[in-house]
């Protein structure tokens, strides 16, 4: 399965505020269909650790690869 990291670009060292639990519970992943977690800021699919996207300015960017 493809990787879903966008871009390579650094993190910034920020502690990400926690996205609220209704939107995480209605939240999916674009390619595997599972439920994510937030690990800092990026959303983790909780079946394929390596599906992450990132989360700018508050809003989770839940784009497939291409």
């Amino acid at each position: 399965m493809p990787s879903a990291q966008p871009s390579a670009a650094p993190r910034p060292n920020r502690a990400a505020a926690a996205l609220p639990a209704e939107l995480l519970a209605i939240l999916r992943c674009p390619v595997s269909g599972s439920t994510l977690r937030q690990d800092g800021d990026q959303l983790v699919s909780t079946t394929d650790p390596s599906l992450r996207y990132p989360i700018e300015r508050g809003v989770p960017k839940l784009l497939a690869p291409r």
